[in-house]
This record gives structure tokens, sequence and C-alpha cells, in this order.
């Protein structure tokens, strides 16, 4: 983890612990680094037309709106290869299905959320994306249309894990996110089905039922002891925008601290990439081209850059063709070398054939056969008439 943040200097508080790699603090008055001690010293700090500061948290206070400081784009490797943590991310992601059932079974009755089993979820997840996050990011393509909010609160789980390991978090705040992203849409449990499930478009009037799931889920959350400040803020900030077009509340700008605008990243991914019965979700690599659009307004632009470059412009799932025609499935996205990912190939399109399926890594082909081995495109299974889970 990096125990250095950058923060807007609108969020600057008392307590806080400024270093010296902030640029335009220092001027006679105010030291080049140390505590803010008095509102005298934050009003001066606040008054310079600088766009934020560097904190340590580790000396002093730490906050909501401040983003750790990384010295490398890839923060975490690997502990193992795909293989060895398959076995037990599929043992992790089988108990969550368990686990996140029971949660929505007891909530329909009207009953709190019991956190330790949560907290020891969370703990699992992450701890096998330490040794591998493609393992349980494999198993995040595997849906099935009839189970989506189940799905959906995992995968968000398992997407704010990675994207805040990736980004140089603690354990223990990683942990608090990955539990929030589990409970974020919890709310809709309360939102009737009809409306939940609707296949058309929703009237004005099932509109603002259906925004009703944050209020309900801050409310279930609420009476549950035990969940953290951060779970909650993931719940109630999912939807907001930072343009102010979001709701509940319709905040902007510096109003959604980072964990709201993390959570509405990932949320937003694992949405579009969900088919459901009445909508056939996008491919991860057209999703990734959405965030960049919404970027523009909606999305937090530097977290949703640093998302794609934490699961890569050909994230796992995403169907590629390479020159030389073979399709495939990646499985094993490449960080460093973005453009050569482990992929699983099963067609090969000039021959208009099926193939048997073999694994191919391009970042490790020798050199004189990579340049029959780049990718062109990307496709869709549809095109194909297959199932991606086949080959994950």
């Amino acid at each position: 983890m990096s125990d250095i943040k950058r923060i807007p200097l609108n969020k600057l508080e008392i307590g806080m612990y400024v270093t010296e790699q902030s640029e335009g603090v220092a001027d006679g008055r105010v030291q080049e680094k140390g505590f803010i001690r008095r509102e005298e010293t934050l009003r001066k700090l606040q008054a310079k037309k600088i766009a934020e500061v560097y904190i340590d948290v580790k000396k002093g206070k730490d906050s909501p709106f401040a983003l750790p400081v990384l010295t490398s784009q890839t923060t975490f490797k690997a502990r193992v290869v795909l293989d060895e943590e398959r076995s037990r991310a599929e043992k992790v992601y089988g108990e969550a299905r368990g686990l996140m059932s029971d949660i929505i079974a007891n909530v329909k009755m009207g009953k709190a959320i019991d956190v330790a089993p949560v907290e020891e979820l969370a703990e699992d997840i992450n701890d096998s994306i330490l040794n591998n996050p493609n393992a349980l990011l494999c198993l995040s393509q595997i849906r099935e249309k009839d189970q989506y909010l189940l799905e959906h609160s995992i995968n968000v789980g398992l997407l704010i894990s990675v994207f805040s390991t990736h980004l140089g978090y603690d354990k223990a705040t990683v942990k608090e996110l990955t539990m929030g992203g589990l409970l974020h849409d919890i709310g809709k449990i309360r939102v009737p089905y009809q409306v939940l499930n609707k296949p058309g478009k929703l009237t004005d009037d099932e509109w603002v039922e259906m925004k009703m799931h944050v209020a309900y889920g801050q409310a279930v959350l609420q009476e549950s002891k035990g969940i953290s400040d951060i779970a909650k803020s993931i719940c109630g900030l999912h939807h907001e925008r930072l343009d102010g077009t979001g709701y509940p509340m319709g905040l902007s700008g510096d109003e959604i601290n980072v964990y709201g605008r993390m959570a509405a990243v990932v949320d937003v991914y694992d949405a579009v990439t969900a088919s459901r019965c009445y909508h056939k979700g996008m491919s991860p690599f057209e999703a990734m081209k959405l965030l960049v659009k919404m970027s523009e307004d909606h999305l937090d632009k530097g977290l949703v850059y640093s998302f794609i470059r934490c699961m890569s412009v050909y994230p796992v799932g995403t169907v590629v063709e390479l020159n030389n025609g073979l399709v495939g499935v990646v499985i094993e996205p490449n960080l460093q070398l973005p453009s050569e990912p482990k992929i699983r190939t099963f067609f090969n399109s000039k021959r208009r054939s099926f193939e048997a399926a073999k694994v191919v890594d391009l970042a490790k082909l020798p050199r004189d056969s990579k340049a029959e081995h780049k990718i062109m495109c990307t496709r869709e299974a549809e095109e194909f008439k297959v199932d991606i889970r086949d080959y994950l």
C-alpha cells in the first residue's frame, strides 16, 4: 500500500499531515510540510490556487476523498499461476453465491445482515485476488440470466477488490470496499419484482421506485451492526455522477468521495456486460469504450483509466481474432503488454471451422511467430454460436 495520498485542496482537514511532494504550499508563512494543527493554517492553505496536495496518512488523518499515490501503475503481481488458483477461486465463488443467497432471503424477511460471514468472505476474496485475480474474474463472466442481482452483487465485490488493490489501498480498506461491493445493491430486494425485472421502459412512477433501492439499502445497512462507513458509502453513492445527474442526492464533483466514484465505475462495467432475459450484455472491450465515453461527464476520468489499466483493454472474457485467423477468449490479461494476453482459441476464421481448444500466451511466443499472432479485432461470442463459459 501507499501511505502517501493526494487530496483535493478543499477537502483538507485539521489533523492531516502535508508532505513535501505538495507543490505551491511553502510561501514563508506556511511550511513545506507538517501537521495542520490550526484553523488559521487550514484557511491559508485553502486560499492557495492549487488543485490538490499530498498527505501522509500514516503520520496524520486519512480521508475518503484521498487517493493513494503509486510509484508504479501495476501495484501487484499474481503470486501463483492461474491454474493453481482456479480450484480455490471456484470454492470462494461458490461460498459467495451461498452467502449472498442467504442474505437476500433474510433481507426479504426483514432481518438485518450478520456482518461476520461477509467479513470472512471479503477476506477470502481478497486473498484469492492477491494470489491471481484472473481466477475469480473468469468466474465472474459465467452468468445465469435469472440470477442477475446475486451475481452482480458478487461481481461488484470482486471488481472493487481488484481495483482497490491495484490503486494501492491497504488490506483493511480493501476488505471494507469489498464488503461494500457485495452489499451495494441489497436495497433492490425491497423493490417490487415487477419493477425490478420489467423488460420495457419504466414509467415515471416505476423509475422513482427503482431509485429508492439506494435508500432501502442504506436502511438495511444502518440496521445491521458492524457495517463500516466505507461499505455504507459504496451503497449510498454508487449511482451519483460527477455532473450532478445521478441519484439519490444529485451530488456532483468533490461532493462524491473516492469510494463512491470507484463504485460507480465498477458498477457500470459489470451491469453493462451482463446479459439479462430482456437485454444482451456488451463485450468487455465495448464496455471499456463506454466507460471512457462516460468519463467525459458522469464518471471520474482518472479512475476510469486506472480501471482500464487494472483490467486491461482486453479484459477476461473478451473474444479476439488474431491476424492469422485464430479466434479465442482472453483468459488472462497482460498488464505490462496489454496487446499480448493469454487466450484460449477455439475457431479458425480462415478455415471457417472450429478447432480443438488451445491456450496461446501471446507474450511468450517466439519472436518470429509474433507477427502472425497479433490481435486484429474483437468479436462477439454470438457470431460463433458459442458460450464463452465453455472456454473460461
